[in-house]
């Protein structure tokens, strides 16, 4: 990540827009030394919705679609897998829109953590991390049977609403597939725990 230095007298929406764009459509504060001028322009993009504010410091330029963030995490992360929040988003079983990429990644690896994408990394073990992956054109992630597992497995941590909503959403769903869902189940060693969650659904 680089701290771009600019005069301040000629920073305008242009400047920030090009500088969006070298930086792979992502902006940090540090990025621009929280000069008061650079927040200004940020803001007015952000009520213009060409600028999304992520988080507290963390802004994307919403035009930057020349910019595969795919592409990185790929080249950066090869053996990561997609999973949890960003594996329900691509599957439309919730509707929460995940603002970071969550990659599963083997519980002994140490990956070293690049600024942007924003990225949060679950360390899981070699049983949980194999099961259940799907080589997509461009990304690794976990099948629909496998994601819909990881939230009744994660319940706890991702909250009762996220899980029954992805159930339902999965149980709706045409292309479902029981006898595989249960299969890891099993393997999951969560069958107890999800057969009486999907009695109502079916």
């Amino acid at each position: 990540m680089f701290i771009f230095a600019v005069n301040l007298h000629i920073m305008n929406k242009e400047t920030l827009i090009q500088k969006f764009k070298e930086n792979k459509g992502w902006l940090q504060s540090k990025d621009f030394g929280y000069q008061p001028v650079v927040y200004s322009l940020l803001y007015k993009m952000i009520e213009a919705n060409e600028v999304e504010k992520i988080k507290k410091g963390l802004f994307k330029y919403n035009e930057a679609n020349d910019y595969n963030e795919q592409e990185d995490i790929e080249r950066y992360y090869p053996n990561a897998v997609l999973c949890l929040f960003s594996a329900w988003h691509f599957y439309q079983l919730s509707t929460t829109v995940p603002f970071l990429y969550h990659l599963a990644v083997p519980h002994k690896a140490t990956p070293t953590k690049i600024d942007y994408p924003p990225i949060k990394f679950y360390y899981w073990s070699e049983e949980q991390f194999r099961l259940g992956i799907s080589n997509q054109e461009e990304f690794r992630i976990y099948d629909i049977e496998k994601s819909v597992c990881d939230a009744v497995k994660f319940r706890n941590k991702v909250g009762d609403e996220i899980t029954y909503e992805v159930l339902k959403n999965y149980m709706q769903s045409k292309d479902r597939n029981i006898e595989k869902l249960m299969n890891y189940a099993k393997k999951m060693r969560i069958e107890k725990i999800i057969t009486p969650m999907l009695k109502p659904l079916i």
